[in-house]
């Protein structure tokens, strides 16, 4: 199966991150100015296959009403690779920070939130397959700015057992809830192994996955009820992996 990926960043850093697993590149062919020619540049160098079509074909190739800017990338499906087995190893390890996203419905803030991982360091982020934005959403990569491309990234259909996994190699779940009487701005991290869930706005993380939570945390703010979740997210990250 097939996936599509457009617009002049995107496809960039699709070439630079992942060229192995591009299959080729559709241009259109009456664009001539510098950012194409890095485009063709990189694909020259990385011998991916480029198709210099009219403008009009994009609508075959995909949604009419996307913002193309006139370049799509065909990719297979296994860009995202890392497995169960990979996040064992990465659990053996004596200091690990992975970050759980439950129900992250939006593109936007699901590339944001894994920009924000990036940047603080995060060893993995963990989304659970049902209800959330796919990773192989066009804005999600848009958004992470080719962030998406540096971290690994484990999608499961089962985050309850995934957190029984956690505890089995002693990592300490922290959840976050609105309603929680327990503050970050209290919380003393001394723990070498954390991972960090964060559920969508509407409804925040499941009840099942809270009560399997060590600690439930809530941001002190005044005047608002929430905050978005990307701007929590950081929040949080910048906290715990923090500890001056």
């Amino acid at each position: 199966m097939n996936n599509y990926f457009y617009g002049i960043n995107v496809v960039k850093n699709l070439i630079k991150f992942k060229y192995k697993f591009i299959k080729e590149i559709f241009l259109v062919n009456n664009r001539f100015d510098i950012k194409f020619k890095k485009i063709k540049y990189l694909s020259n160098k990385y011998f991916i296959k480029i198709n210099l079509v009219h403008k009009n074909y994009f609508n075959y190739l995909s949604n009419k009403n996307i913002n193309h800017q006139g370049i799509l990338a065909v990719i297979n499906n296994n860009i995202f690779n890392f497995k169960k087995n990979d996040l064992i190893k990465l659990l053996n390890k004596k200091f690990v920070f992975i970050l759980i996203l439950d129900r992250i419905n939006n593109p936007y803030n699901l590339g944001s939130c894994i920009r924000t991982a990036v940047a603080f360091g995060v060893d993995c982020i963990i989304i659970s397959k049902k209800d959330s934005a796919s990773i192989y959403n066009n804005i999600v990569h848009k958004t992470s700015s080719g962030s998406i491309y540096k971290i690994n990234i484990f999608e499961c259909k089962n985050l309850y057992k995934i957190i029984d996994l956690l505890y089995k190699y002693n990592v300490y779940v922290i959840g976050t809830c609105l309603k929680s009487i327990s503050l970050l701005s209290n919380f003393n991290n001394n723990y070498n192994k954390i991972s960090l869930i964060l559920g969508s706005e509407e409804k925040g993380i499941k009840n099942n996955i809270k009560k399997k939570c060590n600690i439930l945390l809530k941001i002190p703010i005044l005047n608002i009820n929430s905050l978005n979740v990307s701007v929590s997210n950081g929040i949080f990250l910048y906290k715990l992996l923090y500890k001056k």
